[in-house]
C-alpha cells in the first residue's frame, strides 16, 4: 500500500515538473517572439499620437512614454529591440508625430532621425 502512495506522489511530482517546464518554455517563446516580431499596435490607419522626447530621457523613459501613449505594447521588449537593432544610442530629442499603426522598427527609425514623418516633410 505504501509503495502505491509513493508511486503516485512521484508521478504527481513528475507531472508538476513537466508542467512547470512547459510554462517556462511557453513564456520564453512568447517573449522572444515579441522581441523579434515587428508588429504594430493597431492596423492601418491607426491613430496619430504626438510625443516629445527630451534630451534627459534615456531609452527606458522613452520606451515607457511610447507604451503609455499606446504606440508600443511593452516597454521592456522595446528596450531589447533597441539593443538588437543598434538604435540603442541613436534616439534623438524632439517632438514627433507617430501613429499606432507604425511598427516598433519604424518608430525607432523616426526617433533616430533616419526616417521623416509626414509632419516633417510638410514643414
Amino acid at each position: 500500500m505504501m509503495s502505491v502512495g509513493i508511486g503516485l506522489l512521484r508521478l504527481a511530482i513528475v507531472l508538476l515538473v513537466i508542467a512547470a517546464i512547459w510554462r517556462v518554455g511557453q513564456t520564453a517563446y512568447d517573449f522572444a517572439y515579441h522581441v523579434v516580431s515587428d508588429a504594430a499596435v493597431d492596423p492601418e490607419p491607426g491613430r496619430d499620437v504626438k510625443v516629445s522626447v527630451t534630451s534627459d530621457m534615456g531609452n527606458k523613459e522613452i520606451a515607457k512614454l511610447l507604451e503609455s501613449r499606446g504606440l508600443i505594447t511593452d516597454s521592456r521588449t522595446f528596450q531589447i529591440q533597441l539593443k538588437l537593432t543598434d538604435y540603442d544610442d541613436k534616439l534623438k530629442p524632439g517632438t514627433y508625430e507617430l501613429n499606432t499603426s507604425m511598427t516598433p522598427r519604424r518608430i525607432m527609425k523616426i526617433l533616430a532621425g533616419e526616417e521623416k514623418t509626414e509632419e516633417d516633410e510638410e514643414s
